[in-house]
């Protein structure tokens, strides 16, 4: 690696890691500024209040990336120009294409930091803090909050099970209902005080079965023990409790898979998959499309040159969240959805670096 490239990436490397954490102790300093009421109206510990927050920063980090990646791209580049390095670059033979090189491999960096922050440690941290926000924010009197209620799962191909309560510690679920469907019409259904996990199957307790057959009811009041290999264990009714934002992109697989195959709807899910890959890579479009502003630009005019590349940003972020809109109500391919933002941003930036003046 020649020296000038070294240059280049440590001055970007030093901005872009200066205004991350900038950017992310202004954003967790509103949000405190912002919830503080609720956590002194709730008597949160001090300790639960600190680990929420470090629970929060990761999550804020990727957020706040693109803006690091733009004021890094702008600022480092921009005082290259103001003091003239731009123009010792020229006469060195050093063109505008390598310097873009450089700050696209940067960007492509940060792209990758992104995308493993999100996936490896947003994810686990979320369902962390949501643990805190549940317990000591949303918590509820005489509450037990080692319970889960309220769960409903899809059992393909042709079974919704529901589930009143559930405790992981015993691994029971309480007042259980297995619907079976043909067709979108309800064949069967059991109802069942207990169901227990033996560490291979699910067995029922004290159930009651009807059957329902041309308009007439068959009814079995009394069910000793029922056996059933249902294709989920305990682990996957805690994965039912978790939002499938909360997801990582196995776990939202499967879920899409699932959704897939008792014939529901995955538009949605679909286009937030291919987003979790599409998003990241807003830092190299940003940078794309910020060099050519600001490579010439001196002084003063560097600020317009900021205040272009912000307002392309707010741009570029408004087209992905309208094509995320446009692909969770299928009016596109998720894929064409997702990476709507970007197509336009890549092939605006080439054109625009193409026209800048070398």
């Amino acid at each position: 690696m020649r020296l000038l490239e070294k240059y280049i990436m440590r001055q970007f490397i030093s901005i872009f890691g200066f205004c991350l954490i900038g950017a992310t102790l202004i954003f967790l300093t509103v949000d405190i500024v912002e919830n503080i009421d609720q956590f002194i109206d709730r008597e949160v510990p001090g300790n639960m209040i600190f680990l929420y927050y470090l629970a929060y920063i990761p999550n804020v980090m990727v957020l706040t990336m693109p803006v690091a990646t733009l004021l890094a791209a702008v600022f480092s580049i921009g005082t290259l120009a103001k003091h003239n390095e731009i123009v010792a670059m020229k006469a060195l033979g050093y063109s505008m294409y390598q310097v873009n090189a450089v700050l696209m491999f940067m960007g492509l960096m940060v792209s990758l930091l992104c995308f493993f922050i999100a996936e490896g440690i947003v994810i686990r941290t979320n369902r962390y803090k949501e643990r805190i926000q549940n317990e000591y924010i949303d918590r509820k009197a005489g509450r037990d909050i080692r319970t889960l209620r309220n769960i409903e799962i899809q059992e393909p191909p042709d079974k919704i099970i529901t589930i009143d309560r559930y405790n992981p510690d015993t691994q029971t679920a309480r007042n259980v209902k297995i619907h079976t469907f043909q067709q979108y019409r309800l064949v069967r259904r059991i109802d069942a005080a207990t169901m227990v996990w033996d560490g291979q199957s699910w067995w029922i307790y004290k159930g009651v079965e009807r059957n329902f057959e041309f308009g007439v009811e068959i009814h079995y009041p009394n069910i000793d023990s029922m056996r059933f290999d249902f294709q989920f264990n305990p682990d996957e009714i805690l994965m039912a409790q978790v939002k499938p934002e909360q997801m990582d992109m196995r776990e939202l697989q499967r879920f899409i898979r699932k959704v897939r195959a008792f014939g529901g709807e995955v538009h949605q899910w679909m286009t937030d998959y291919y987003l979790r890959v599409s998003f990241p890579l807003s830092n190299v479009m940003i940078v794309l499309f910020a060099l050519p502003l600001v490579y010439n630009r001196r002084k003063k005019s560097l600020t317009i040159g900021f205040f272009i590349c912000l307002a392309i940003t707010f741009f570029y972020f408004g087209i992905v969240k309208l094509g995320q809109t446009i692909g969770q109500n299928g009016g596109m391919h998720p894929i064409l959805a997702a990476w709507l933002g970007n197509s336009i941003m890549w092939a605006g930036g080439v054109i625009n670096l193409i026209k800048t003046r070398k």
